[in-house]
């Protein structure tokens, strides 16, 4: 009984760290729309010019800093998981007894929108994909293969999140959700593979992968519903919805083709290596 209640007071701690916080589109920090296209143009020349600089040289040995790299992004990944999945699980009508409707409350509401822990780890999450654009520079200091899915997935995660929270939509916690949860599983994966580690379930990841994106144009095109055509409309506005089913379409469909070009012609073409998406798609 003891162990349950320094859970259950541990759990509660959670649900209300940062309760005060709130994001105020231009004046919290990285907030700004010149910001994020900056960011993200930035890192696409950045990564052409390291690429010139490394044609001619030998792949750079980063080992170690790449198995620390990907641990710190599964660890804080699982951290930001937790933590919302806490903070959701106690601020929704279910455990609150509400007779609301739990879906329009969860995806709809400007109370759940405005409550501050989440607030708070969506900013974290948004922060995290400035970090995650190291990716593509271990790729290019080993000198391995950058596909277009890799630096338009980073490029666009970092447009989202910030267009997520500028728009207001209560909705963004869904893909955040499910996208930090397969990185505690992706990042996870990174670590065994540079340590040489067998992995059986690779395939099974990318399929995941492509499983978030269907749940993610689903909850964003519920809310553009909603908005369109029924009086009591989402908390935020169409732009929102519009650029999360946009993204996250985009994404489900680049995926697939990946998905499809690395596992369909493996059985069709015969000692042919499948493509790889390392290190790393997400």
């Amino acid at each position: 009984m003891g162990t349950m209640n320094v859970l259950a007071a541990g759990a509660a701690y959670l649900s209300d760290l940062g309760g005060d916080w709130r994001y105020v589109p231009g004046d919290t920090p990285l907030s700004r729309f010149s910001t994020a296209v900056t960011a993200v143009l930035g890192y696409f020349i950045v990564i052409r010019v390291l690429q010139s600089v490394m044609e001619y040289r030998k792949p750079m040995k980063v080992m170690g800093l790449l198995i620390a790299h990907n641990a710190f992004l599964c660890i804080v990944s699982a951290i930001l998981f937790a933590w919302l999945g806490v903070a959701l699980v106690y601020n929704s009508p279910y455990r609150r007894m509400s007779a609301k409707n739990t879906l329009d409350y969860m995806i709809c509401s400007s109370e759940l929108h405005d409550n501050g822990s989440l607030q708070l780890i969506y900013w974290f999450n948004y922060l995290l994909k400035y970090y995650e654009l190291l990716d593509t520079v271990f790729l290019v200091l080993r000198k391995k293969p950058v596909i277009f899915l890799h630096e338009y997935h980073h490029g666009a995660t970092i447009l989202l999140t910030w267009s997520q929270q500028n728009e207001h939509s209560t909705a963004q916690w869904v893909p955040i959700l499910y996208n930090l949860g397969v990185h505690v599983a992706m990042y996870y994966y990174y670590v065994l593979s540079a340590l040489k580690i067998h992995v059986p379930w690779k395939k099974h990841l990318t399929t995941v992968q492509i499983m978030q994106f269907i749940v993610g144009v689903s909850s964003s095109s519920y809310a553009y519903y909603r908005y369109l055509f029924t009086p009591e409309k989402c908390h935020g506005n169409d732009t929102g919805a519009i650029v999360g089913v946009s993204v996250l379409f985009s994404y489900f469909i680049l995926f697939m083709r990946f998905y499809y070009r690395t596992y369909g012609l493996k059985k069709k073409t015969s000692g042919t290596k499948p493509m790889e998406l390392k290190a790393n798609a997400n």
